[in-house]
């Protein structure tokens, strides 16, 4: 179900970015904290086993939704995986990123998966920038430095989800901001 933007105060939006083995999340507050995956000692020549990839997901999910609920997130912003890039990690991403998502969703917290090149966009005008550009926009247009690109990003894209709200914290140009017509909010269907 795609839903409006609701009318009347800020809602409480976070913003996520994650990754295989850190995730950045930015709070209703505007604090931003890192959640990183346990670490699993591999002997040489063995493989990650399914065990080692369930502790992960649950540490992560668990920590996110934690963070999210504890805040009373009502909507988030969540960077879309980047699909061009083709790693051993991109598997593992999408089940973490899969299982906080669908915690999210659960729990009723209109989502907005946001590309990351809107993102991007949205950030610096334009769609191919470093994450240091991301770093730099920050400071020009919210006075904000972070401890890590994933937190960065996931302030922008709860920048841009506030904006989308028709509640901007910062004030990107004009330009940057047609990239928000292409940002679709769902929200689990009532039973």
């Amino acid at each position: 179900m795609t839903i409006q933007p609701p009318a009347g105060p800020a809602p409480r939006v976070a913003g996520l970015d994650q990754a295989a083995e850190k995730t950045g999340l930015a709070l209703p507050d505007g604090t931003t904290c890192l959640i990183t995956a346990p670490k699993v000692s591999v002997k040489k020549g063995q493989k990650r086993t399914l065990a080692d990839n369930m502790r992960r997901m649950d540490h992560v999910d668990g920590e996110c939704m934690r963070h999210i609920l504890a805040t009373g997130v009502e909507a988030i912003g969540i960077e879309d995986y980047a699909f061009q890039k083709r790693s051993s990690g991109t598997h593992r991403l999408a089940e973490i990123g899969g299982t906080v998502r669908l915690g999210c969703w659960r729990a009723g917290i209109a989502i907005a998966v946001i590309n990351v090149k809107h993102l991007k966009m949205y950030a610096t005008g334009d769609a191919d920038a470093s994450k240091r550009q991301m770093s730099d926009a920050a400071l020009e247009y919210a006075g904000a430095r972070f401890p890590s690109e994933d937190e960065c990003d996931a302030a922008w894209a709860r920048w841009l989800l506030l904006d989308l709200l028709g509640h901007p914290e910062v004030h990107v140009p004009a330009e940057h901001r047609h990239v928000l017509a292409h940002i679709t909010m769902h929200r689990k269907e009532a039973a």
